[in-house]
């Protein structure tokens, strides 16, 4: 059973549960719990089954979930209930109980212990029994309602305690509960060895807690009621992939988004909100539609290719469906799948089917470098009509629709870079992680400039065509220059070098090959803080790298050098000579500059003689009126 199932389950009970003490049960021993089995966990069977469930193990309290259609609830008979055999195994198929809508136990599952819950009409009566050991006594108590009949031993004065057992024999019993008028839970108990019959109905406590059944009393049944909480239209890995009550995870098949020509899959769930699938009785209409032209298929076990946008299963029993969603062309598509059952939405759910090839878009190239295309990449990118990304692999599948062997160099161009190769294929994990995409150009021997395109073609037969890239190639760097985004900081700033590399020509450096083999130095001060400082993997972007420093607190101007070896080393041995020494410089001011005396003293003598002026030219103004 699912998760989600389980915490709707428990949401059900947990408030009465607490308030009832039921997270202070104490267990029966182990001893106890094993004596008389034949199976490991006796369980419950769900309201409405053919049978009640059989006595599997002594001290264990179970509930009949057979309806009854007397209008009383019925009590099993000892005999039913402990056959003469010394297992004590056995049906009750004569236990029944009257507007029983749920059973469970608060993990979600069915397993009768002192975890158990149900769900009862006010109305309702609910039929419970157990076996006592061999010369044993147990006692049945409830609380908030009473015993309406029982086939225990003997009943208290206020219908609330039932003992059962005898001395030397088997013994078994069943009560029926009913609710107090206005109670809104009741709560059903077993123990057991009690010590004597006396003690079974006046001090049941005494005994240990075996069994417990917290019940809630409802006013209406909402059994059979689609629940929009427990029913839903869920992703499935495959065509069958049935019993979902959550997504199936990309690991396990499920995409939101696929290519052309491959379906989706959803398992729809009709179930009330005890979690039980839906029976209407008679026939209904389970329908799913899909918007935007998309096919849909439905079928009660395997979902088969859809023909239509709207597809019907007529059933009385929808819950656990298979839908299956394809597009309905070679075109991208987004549709909204809506299934409902009998007028009832059950879900909606969009997803997307990527087309053919459409759009093939090159970027980011990397100067190359001579004679060879190892390293000398340039990104791309796939889309479709709608502009969605498109992967040859997905997760660990390859998608046949985009088989990366159509894509080619666009030898139309008339270039002096070489033939394009294919390095690594456009793809993204079951985790949604993108990798990167790129081809390769071949460089000439010498420095030069060209473009390259790519051509796709798709199944079908169209051809796309790349934007066509302006492409470098040059030599390697054999010298470099530093300098700094400002003239100067204030303490605090980021600062930014930039290294340039230059190759034998005066070219910008090729992008490829190594820049350091050694750790680079940059020893300069004023800086606080490497933020993104030199490393011997560093790779230049179109003949340059640009590294990161926090700014210190200290003011003045710094110099300082930056030294990369294996380009020093890379100069001396082409020219025989030392490679020269790189400097740069810094400089650090205050945050905010500092005013003298002198300069404040100077602006006010400078305020005084322009008011000095204005009153000047005032009174000339009213001597000439």
């Amino acid at each position: 059973m699912s998760t989600k199932t389980i915490k709707q389950r428990i949401a059900l009970v947990a408030v009465s549960a607490l308030t009832a003490g039921l997270f202070s049960v104490v267990s029966a021993p182990a001893s106890n719990a094993a004596a008389g089995s034949t199976t490991v966990g006796p369980t419950n069977l769900l309201v409405g089954a053919n049978t009640n469930p059989g006595v599997t193990h002594y001290d264990r309290l179970y509930i009949a979930t057979l309806p009854s259609v007397t209008g009383a609830g019925v009590a099993a008979t000892a005999d039913a209930v402990a056959p003469d055999v010394a297992a004590a195994t056995g049906t009750t198929n004569g236990a029944r109980s009257l507007g029983l809508v749920n059973v469970s136990d608060i993990a979600g599952g069915l397993t009768a212990g002192t975890t158990q819950t149900a769900v009862l009409l006010s109305t309702g009566r609910l039929s419970v029994y157990a076996t006592a050991q061999s010369g044993q006594y147990s006692s049945f108590t409830v609380t908030g309602g009473t015993f309406s009949s029982s086939t225990g031993t003997s009943m208290n004065a206020t219908s609330t305690v039932v003992g059962m057992g005898a001395s030397g024999a088997i013994v078994g019993g069943g009560v029926v509960a009913a609710p107090s008028s206005g109670s809104t839970q009741m709560i059903v108990r077993l123990y057991a060895n009690t010590g004597s019959m006396t003690a079974a109905l006046n001090a049941p406590t005494n005994g240990t807690l075996v069994g417990q059944i917290t019940v809630t009393v409802a006013a209406a049944s909402t059994a059979g009621v689609i629940s929009a909480t427990t029913s839903g239209v869920f992703g499935a890995g495959s065509s069958t992939d049935q019993a979902q009550t959550a997504d199936a995870t990309a690991a396990e098949g499920f995409l939101a988004s696929r290519t052309y020509g491959t379906p989706i899959h959803f398992n729809v769930r009709v179930r009330d909100a005890y979690a039980t699938a839906i029976n209407s009785g008679t026939a209904g209409i389970l329908q799913v539609s899909a918007t935007n032209g998309a096919l849909v298929g439905v079928h009660a076990s395997t979902a088969p290719t859809g023909t239509t946008s709207t597809a019907y299963l007529s059933t009385a029993t929808p819950d656990d469906a298979m839908v299956s969603v394809a597009a309905p062309g070679t075109a991208p598509v987004t549709t909204t799948v809506t299934v409902s059952f009998n007028g009832t939405v059950i879900g909606t759910r969009t997803v997307v089917f990527t087309g053919e090839v459409a759009k093939i878009t090159l970027s980011s190239p990397v100067i190359g470098t001579l004679g060879t295309s190892a390293g000398n990449s340039v990104g791309y990118r796939l889309a479709d009509a709608a502009g969605n990304a498109i992967y040859s692999t997905i997760g660990t599948t390859a998608i046949t629709n985009y088989t990366i062997s159509a894509l080619i160099g666009d030898g139309s161009l008339a270039t002096a870079i070489g033939a394009i190769v294919r390095d690594t294929a456009p793809s993204i994990d079951a985790n949604g992680v993108i990798a990167a995409s790129d081809v390769l150009f071949t460089c000439p021997a010498a420095a030069a400039s060209g473009t390259v395109a790519l051509t796709y073609t798709n199944p079908s037969g169209t051809i796309v065509k790349s934007n066509v890239q302006a492409v470098k190639c040059a030599g390697s760097a054999l010298g470099y220059t530093a300098s700094w985004d400002k003239a100067s900081y204030i303490p605090g700033d980021i600062a930014k070098l930039t290294v340039s590399f230059k190759d034998s020509k005066g070219n910008a450096a090729n992008d490829v090959d190594a820049i350091a083999t050694t750790l680079p130095v940059v020893s300069i001060g004023g800086l606080d803080k490497t933020v993104t400082g030199p490393t011997t993997a560093d790779v230049p972007d179109q003949g340059s790298v640009v590294y990161t420093y926090t700014v210190g607190a200290t003011t003045g101007a710094y110099s300082g050098t930056v030294k990369f070896a294996t380009v020093d080393a890379r100069y001396a041995a082409a020219t025989g000579l030392t490679a020269p020494s790189v400097t740069t410089s810094l400089t650090v001011k205050e945050a905010t500059a500092s005013v003298s005396n002198a300069d404040v003293l100077k602006s006010i003598v400078a305020l005084i003689a322009s008011i000095n002026k204005q009153i000047q030219a005032l009174q000339k103004l009213i001597l000439k009126r």
